[in-house]
């Protein structure tokens, strides 16, 4: 088999389960979405499903693409694997946690004035 194919096969599986992970956490029952008007709500889901069933429907047929389309699903697993891993620990951790993003200087910023001098 191609190095391409297996490449395309695997980015295609990841893109499959980070998109379908993605969707399960954006339309839980307590969800921001469900608060959307319908045309957005509904938009939103039809393009994810058509792009987790596209990625699947790559993965099962082991297509080869052009190197572009391969990079792509490369790029899209990538991005949604990280968009579902976030969402995950969002959820767990809750929007109010305490620990904060680390990757934000207005945090540590915050988290320094509200110490008091004496910290």
């Amino acid at each position: 088999m191609n190095p391409a194919t297996i490449i395309n096969s695997l980015a295609n599986g990841i893109l499959t389960a980070g998109v379908s992970l993605f969707m399960i956490m954006l339309y839980r029952s307590d969800g921001v979405v469900k608060r959307w008007p319908m045309t957005g709500s509904v938009l939103l889901k039809i393009s994810l499903v058509a792009t987790a069933s596209g990625a699947l429907f790559n993965c099962l047929t082991l297509s080869t693409p052009a190197t572009s389309e391969i990079m792509l699903n490369c790029g899209l697993a990538g991005v949604f694997a990280w968009a579902a891993a976030f969402h995950a620990k969002l959820l767990k951790d809750g929007p109010n946690s305490k620990r904060g993003s680390g990757n934000d200087r207005r945090d540590t910023e915050q988290d320094s004035r509200s110490e008091g001098p004496d910290a």
